[in-house]
């Protein structure tokens, strides 16, 4: 007879609690204390001190010539749509599966997001799917690397590439990931990152533009800093530029410069761990894997998915055996993300943009393999619990082969 689990009465298998994020220590408070004696604390003139020397840096690890840091990874995605040339009416396709601000930032452009569905193997966009919608009023394609899986960019460029179209990758999720050995975020035109608080780097919050176009680099920097050229920068370029502040602080850049030192080591120890964790979840029948392209040459991410198949378990639903997790004592969520045109946040009608919204409006979008993640399979444990322990991990793999034993049919 299988122990009883905790959500029917049973004891906890674990109360203590797990890694904590973010990681820092002396030297992010030796860093912010640099910054204080110096009294040159905000982002003017641009790129400050402390932005410079991460953003060179930040780009560098990455395999991108340049980097403009930015004040949010929101404000990263739009400065990248807008260097990319998206304007009011274009359309920017996307996967389904995303946080709702990949689609504010084409709203904010006064674009028309478009959702496609997701490929069913790795939760990122569908390349086909892409395709398939492309128009006659597409600019952009717009990937997000997702949990601990990279786009195939290998087809997107093809597609996009075939038919005019800039790439702007959305790697919020994946800092130092590197796909057939290009650093993410230096694949498409721009790549856009995000350092908010629960990010694989993070200074509370911020964001970085990555490219290595020189142009778009030029624009980039306007578009961050009110339209102002930096000297280097040729004016038929980017003259009559209307931008934005959006500019990091010298305190947010110079934590950063810390986090990143950090970067290579963490992406070593989490990926690792969830090597153990897939070798022994592969073993559990009703749970299955997402697929790990091979072309991923060095894996990263913000999460780690797997997929819970309910038909195995008697039709027990993906979010009760989310709870029964939970009261065991992981920390892990179920639909962390859903289709975005069904998400709360999503208020599209509040734009104020006059246009017609038809291929937005939830009623006629419709992407199944989205759905099906976000409300049905998908189970994400968040990243910061693959940087425990061999301890930590086996306390994961425990929790998990309790409540999959206790319902095993």
């Amino acid at each position: 007879m299988s122990e009883t689990l905790a959500v029917d009465g049973g004891a906890p298998f674990r109360r203590k609690k797990w890694p904590q994020w973010p990681v820092h220590d002396e030297r992010e408070v030796e860093g912010l204390r640099a910054v204080v004696k110096t009294g040159n604390w905000g982002g003017f003139p641009s790129p400050n001190v402390e932005a410079a020397k991460f953003a060179e840096a930040f780009a560098s690890y990455h395999g991108a010539k340049y980097g403009n840091c930015t004040a949010s990874g929101t404000t990263a995605l739009e400065v990248a749509l807008k260097a990319a040339g998206v304007e009011a009416g274009d359309e920017v396709i996307m996967p389904a599966l995303t946080f709702v601000a990949t689609a504010a930032a084409a709203l904010y452009m006064g674009a028309v997001p478009v959702f496609v569905d997701i490929d069913p193997e790795t939760w990122c966009i569908d390349p086909g799917e892409a395709e398939r919608a492309i128009t006659e009023r597409t600019k952009a394609i717009l990937p997000v690397h997702l949990g601990s899986r990279i786009a195939d960019m290998d087809s997107i460029m093809e597609v996009a590439r075939a038919r005019g179209l800039r790439v702007v990758e959305d790697c919020a999720h994946m800092h130092g990931g590197f796909w057939d050995g290009q650093g993410v975020g230096s694949i498409g035109d721009l790549g856009a990152f995000s350092f908010q608080n629960t990010k694989l780097m993070t200074a509370g919050e911020g964001g970085i533009v990555l490219t290595n176009d020189d142009d778009l680099d030029a624009r980039c920097h306007a578009y961050v800093d009110c339209g102002r050229l930096r000297p280097e920068d040729k004016p038929a370029e980017a003259q009559g530029v209307f931008g934005w502040n959006y500019r990091i602080t010298e305190f947010q850049a110079a934590i950063l410069r810390v986090q990143l030192e950090r970067l290579p080591e963490q992406v070593e120890h989490r990926e690792a761990n969830k090597v153990r964790l897939t070798n022994a979840l592969d073993g559990i029948d009703g749970l299955s894997m997402l697929k790990l392209d091979e072309r991923i040459t060095q894996p990263s991410g913000y999460g780690y998915y797997f997929r819970y198949h309910a038909d195995h378990f008697g039709g027990v639903s993906r979010d009760k055996f989310m709870v029964a997790l939970r009261h065991e004592g992981l920390l892990c969520y179920g639909a962390f993300y859903e289709p975005v045109y069904k998400d709360k946040l999503f208020a599209w009608q509040d734009t104020g943009v006059d246009y017609d919204y038809s291929r937005v409006s939830c009623p006629n979008a419709s992407c199944p393999n989205a759905e099906r993640a976000a409300y049905e399979q998908s189970i994400w444990i968040p990243h910061e619990l693959f940087l425990g322990d061999d301890a930590d991990l086996d306390d994961i793999i425990t929790i998990i082969e309790k409540v999959t034993t206790a319902w095993a049919p």
